[in-house]
């Protein structure tokens, strides 16, 4: 007669733990992003692909392959940046290069890199144009539209919600 089955309640656990991870390593790379870099306060985002809306004061993942290469971005072409201003809304600059949505303040353009290299400003004044975001960081050294500009929705990967 055949030895029923002997369970380990050790090893049982090694193997749900094995298991948790495998799917947990094939899920979390699509549902879950890490940011390093200190140009957001947060830096662990849960996704949520293929967003239909995106608004102002919301995070998105998009990926830029020509802005990446432009500031030297090596290891990814994606990027996690603040809707500051969105299709519709008034932006405007002022002489002081401070950056205004609808009349509200979002940030001031700096004039020169943490290198010491002069920064090309973005100067617009007027309504977004349709498909297009105007992004942001929440440090003071974050290169985003202040210097770069519009950002086409159509990049757009993920919408993304902070975790911590």
């Amino acid at each position: 007669m055949p030895k029923p089955l002997d369970l380990d309640f050790r090893n049982w656990r090694l193997w749900m733990a094995i298991t948790c991870l495998l799917i947990a390593g094939t899920l979390l790379p699509y549902k879950v992003s890490v940011t390093l870099t200190p140009s957001l306060k947060h830096r662990v985002y849960w996704l949520t692909r293929n967003p239909d809306r995106v608004g102002r004061g919301e995070y998105v993942l998009f990926h830029d392959k020509e802005l990446a290469a432009r500031i030297g971005m090596k290891k990814s072409e994606d990027m996690m940046k603040l809707v500051g201003c969105n299709e519709g809304d008034q932006l405007t600059v002022d002489a002081e290069k401070k950056f205004y949505c609808n009349g509200e303040y979002l940030v001031r353009a700096k004039d020169l890199s943490l290198k010491g290299a002069p920064l090309q400003h973005f100067a617009f004044n007027g309504m977004v144009p349709k498909g297009a975001m105007f992004v942001m960081g929440e440090h003071k050294d974050s290169y985003d539209s202040r210097y770069f500009g519009f950002v086409d929705k159509s990049r757009i990967l993920a919408k993304a919600y902070p975790i911590f």
